[in-house]
This record gives C-alpha cells, sequence and structure tokens, in this order.
C-alpha cells in the first residue's frame, strides 16, 4: 500500500515541476510581446534633447510602465508624457562630483609674473546683487584673511588663504566669475629737465614772464605716495592702501618725483609741471623699496573709480611682466566712469605687449626718448641712454605703445622738500598725465577716448619738419607712435 502511495506522490512533484519549467520560459515570451505593444519609436512629435537622450512625448496616454525590448531604454508614461531615459547615460555620484570639480577649477586663472603666495584677487560676476563684503565674509569664517574689497572698479576682493579648502570654496561659489594669484607689481625707475620744452610745455615754464597758471583738474598719482609737505606740490587728498599705514607720504621718493613733472606749482619755487598746481590725489599702492601687488594697485582703482567726478586723470608708473584680468577688468571700468588712465610702457627694452598695465588698450601707454636740448633734429649730446632725440635705451617699445615722451635726465620734486634728476619710462608717464589734465581743464567734457585722440593727433609725427626747437621726431626703430607736443592748447 505504501508503494502506489509513494509512486502518486513522486509523479505528483514531476508534473508540478515539469510545468513549472514550461511555464517560466512561457511568462518571459508573453512578456516580451507585450512589451514590444507598449513601446515606441519616437515621432515627430517628440522633443528630443541631445545632451540627455531625453524624449518627451506631446501627445496624452493613459499612465503606464512598461519594459521595451531595448533593456537600456525605460518607456514611462506619466499624466500624458512618456519619456524615455537612457540609462547608459547615467552618471555616477563620482562622475558628477568630478565634473563640479572641473568647472570649479576652470574659475581659476593661469598668470605671468611673480607670484604672491597664498594671494587671490576674487572676481564675482557682472550684475551680481550681493555686497562683495557679505561674499568675502564667507571665506574668512574659514580662516581666509581679506585685505581688500572692491565695489566700484570691480566686484570682489582679495583673499590671503591658509589652505586650498578656502580657494576651493571659493572656486565654487556660484556667484564668483573668476580667481587669479597676486602678483608683484614695480615702480620704473633707473636712476636742468629739457623736456618741458621739447614737448612745448606750458609757456610760462619757457617764459618766466608770462603769468603764473593753476590748472583746474584732479590728478592721482597711484605710487610709493607723495610728499605731503612739499612747497612745490598742491596735495589736494591723500590715502594709504599698504597694510600697517596710515599716511601716504612718501616714504620712496619715486611718486614725489612723479606729481611734481605732472603738476608741480607755477609759484616761483624749484620746477613746474605740465598741469601747474593741478589738484594731486596722493594714493599709496606701492612700499619704500618702490614694490606693490596687483591686489593693492586694485583697491587704488576702486577708490579712484569711487571719486571719478573729482579726478580726471589717473598716473600709474608702475607694471610688472605678467597678466591680469582683474587688473585690466579694473582700469577698464574706471575708464568707462570717465578717468583718463597713463601708464608708464616699462624699462625693459622690450616690446610692451607682455607687461601690464601698460598692454591694456585702453590705457594712454607711454614709451621714452632720450633728449639733452629740448629740440629736435638730434643735435644735442649723447645722453647715458642713448643719443639726443632717440628711444632710450630702456625704453619698453611696439605697437601698442601709444606715445612718446622725454624720459631721460628728468629733474622733479623729491621727498624731504628737494628735487632730483632722474630717468625711466616712470617719468616720461607723467608728462603725459599733465598734457591730459591740460587738456580736460580746457574741454571739461572730454571723454577718456577723446582726451587720448587728442593727444595722439597733436603730437609730432616722423612726417613732422623739425623747427628748430621743440616740434619733430625722434629716431625711433621700433615703430612710429607720436612724440607728445602741446603747444597748440598749452599756451592759450
Amino acid at each position: 500500500m505504501k508503494d502506489p502511495i509513494r509512486i502518486l506522490v513522486f509523479s505528483a512533484l514531476f508534473i508540478i515541476l515539469t510545468l513549472y519549467m514550461i511555464s517560466n520560459p512561457f511568462y518571459s515570451v508573453f512578456n516580451f510581446v507585450q512589451g514590444k505593444k507598449h513601446s515606441r519609436i519616437a515621432d515627430k512629435n517628440d522633443i528630443v534633447s541631445s545632451s540627455n537622450n531625453e524624449k518627451i512625448r506631446t501627445e496624452a496616454s493613459l499612465p503606464n510602465t512598461s519594459i521595451g525590448e531595448n533593456s537600456f531604454f525605460a518607456t514611462n508614461t506619466i499624466q500624458g508624457s512618456n519619456i524615455h531615459d537612457s540609462i547608459g547615460d547615467l552618471r555616477s555620484p563620482q562622475d558628477i562630483a568630478n565634473q563640479v570639480r572641473h568647472f570649479a577649477q576652470a574659475k581659476l586663472r593661469e598668470v605671468l609674473g611673480e607670484i604672491i603666495p597664498h594671494q587671490y584677487i576674487v572676481v564675482l560676476k557682472n550684475g551680481v546683487a550681493e555686497n562683495p563684503q557679505s561674499v568675502a565674509q564667507q571665506a574668512i569664517g574659514m580662516g581666509g584673511h581679506v585685505p581688500f574689497v572692491y565695489d566700484s572698479a570691480i566686484k570682489g576682493f582679495t583673499i590671503n588663504i591658509p589652505d586650498k579648502l578656502v580657494l576651493n570654496s571659493i572656486l565654487s561659489n556660484p556667484l564668483v566669475d573668476f580667481v587669479e594669484p597676486d602678483v608683484k607689481v614695480q615702480a620704473f625707475s633707473q636712476g636742468v629737465s629739457t623736456g618741458y620744452s621739447r614737448v612745448g610745455g606750458p609757456l610760462s615754464v619757457l617764459d618766466s614772464s608770462q603769468p603764473q597758471v593753476s590748472v583746474n583738474a584732479g590728478i592721482a598719482i597711484l605710487d610709493t605716495g607723495i610728499d605731503l609737505t612739499h612747497p612745490n606740490l598742491n596735495v589736494y587728498k591723500q590715502v594709504s592702501f599698504l597694510p600697517g599705514t596710515s599716511s601716504a607720504n612718501d616714504d620712496n621718493g619715486h611718486g614725489t618725483a612723479v606729481a611734481g613733472i605732472a603738476a608741480a606749482e607755477d609759484n616761483s619755487v624749484g620746477v613746474v609741471g605740465i598741469a601747474p598746481g593741478a589738484r594731486l590725489w596722493a594714493i599709496k599702492v606701492l612700499d619704500s623699496s618702490g614694490t606693490g601687488s596687483i591686489s593693492t594697485i586694485i583697491q587704488g582703482i576702486d577708490y579712484v573709480t569711487q571719486n571719478a567726478g573729482q579726478i580726471d586723470v589717473a598716473n600709474l608708473s608702475f607694471g610688472c611682466k605678467c597678466t591680469s584680468a582683474a587688473l585690466d577688468t579694473a582700469i577698464n571700468n574706471s575708464v568707462a566712469a570717465g578717468v583718463t588712465y597713463v601708464v608708464a610702457a616699462g624699462n625693459s627694452g622690450e616690446d610692451v605687449s607682455s607687461w601690464s598695465p601698460a598692454s591694456n588698450p585702453n590705457v594712454i601707454s607711454v614709451a621714452a626718448i632720450a633728449d639733452s636740448d629740448g629740440k629736435c633734429g638730434g643735435l644735442g649730446p649723447k645722453t647715458p641712454y642713448g643719443p639726443d632725440d632717440s628711444l632710450a635705451s630702456f625704453s619698453n617699445f611696439g605697437s601698442k605703445v601709444t606715445i612718446a615722451a622725454p624720459g631721460v635726465n628728468i629733474h622733479s620734486t623729491y621727498i624731504g622738500g628737494s628735487y632730483a634728476t632722474l630717468s625711466g619710462t616712470s617719468f616720461a608717464s607723467p608728462f603725459v598725465t599733465g598734457a591730459a589734465a591740460l587738456y580736460r581743464s580746457l574741454h571739461p567734457t572730454a571723454t577718456p577716448a577723446e582726451i587720448r585722440s587728442a593727444l595722439v593727433s597733436l603730437g609730432s609725427t616722423p612726417t613732422t619738419n623739425c623747427d628748430g626747437a621743440g616740434h619733430g621726431y625722434f629716431t625711433n626703430p621700433h615703430g612710429d607712435e607720436p612724440l607728445l607736443y602741446i603747444a597748440s592748447f598749452a599756451h592759450g
């Protein structure tokens, strides 16, 4: 009796197992067929996004989800739309994180020049409404030190960071446009001036019988400061942006010499500037050695831009063989605010195109000539930096130079209420600065572009015939930029 029962049980199990093995493939085939009925090919009503293979059907259908014959596509119909997502295109969290890091690192600009370790200039995007100070505060909370905050020439700040975590946090901030390392800059100097007569300077300089004048213009000298008590200078305002200092009093001499060439008073004392008695704004951005940083320069430019209603011209007799998008942006915005920028070309005897800020197309970039007699014709004695009426041997040159001016053996004001004779493009630049201020005082509505155009068009060119005095060109093997000549409006 047991054997028939045992046989019956085994037979039943065998039948059940057989039916199970047959039913699974059949069920899979059935689902495959059903899937083909629900899957479809995109038609002309589909909108296709090339970025992620997403297709959205515009016609309505019943809610449904099914798996089609292609295992890489899921077809979802939700509230009237079929959405096909490419599973093969889905990125892992690690891939997404890597891409975010890549975009953030792309904000970090490469620069040329002598980089200041751990110090960066942060520029916010155009149109950002948030105060730069509040953005900087986030980095300060992570241990960063912020010496400067900019809100006029550019929106941003300078930060000294303790580690890369702070830098990465800044780069990841969506308000940040770009970040660049801070770079060192240097004043351009090498060393009775005839330069005034060579450029047809104010008549009172050439003829003491003429009445004394005072030019109604504001000139910003961004430099080592100015001797604040010099009897020959009209220092109107002063400010220092060097950490640890509160006064723009000159502790080098460079800035005071620049100021005197541009605007020494016509008061029967010492020397007379091209724009005598103009209001001088002493803006200290270089230290006692004549060294500074791009970040400090931008702070000075930011200050100039804030006071663009009172400052007509800014002189920058410094630079570096470097690049800085932040500095260029600050200058461009300040020019747009109405300030004319005059910049020394540099003293390396090479093409100025790799020097900043002299290569900025919106500034007036000034090369230096050697002149020993105040007259054209090249008949004067040889100078330490080349023959009379020649491009000074130290001067940078090239197509980005706007104009030339005397820059050898220039006599000017100096620290301690004294006077000194110096050479360099630093001292050619303020001749043009004074001329720009003088022109602006005579044409109060002139824009920086109009001032630049006027000085260029009035200058001596290779086709100018030497008049035996100051009106004539010079030997220039590297270009044909005009030589500053202002007699036509300086004697009016």
